[in-house]
């Protein structure tokens, strides 16, 4: 019996990599604040809290881009399945009609 039972809806499994993915940028932020703090002590400086935590914010953003690039196209399949379940579940593969575009 596996630890995580993963759901088989597509919805559960886009709240399930969802929350995965934040989890992870969640855990890069605190890392890279982790670093700053050591490097902060290295050199003596007097950084506050606050700063460190923007610094370790606007470093991570560009490094879980690279990082977790796998998990976001997951994520990104996850939501085209759920379109394609509401799509059926509307009575079709475009979702019902299309509007008239033509003015």
């Amino acid at each position: 019996m596996p630890l995580i039972h993963r759901p088989t809806a597509a919805k559960g499994q886009l709240a399930l990599d969802v929350l995965t993915y934040n989890g992870a940028r969640l855990a890069l932020v605190c890392v890279t604040a982790g670093i700053v703090l050591i490097v902060d002590a290295l050199t003596g400086l007097d950084v506050p809290v606050v700063l460190i935590v923007l610094i370790a914010l606007a470093a991570s953003l560009p490094l879980s881009a690279f990082a977790f690039r796998k998990l976001r196209r997951t994520i990104n399949a996850d939501i085209e399945a759920v379109d394609r379940e509401r799509a059926i579940k509307r009575g079709g593969p475009s979702g019902g009609t299309t509007p008239d575009r033509t003015l």
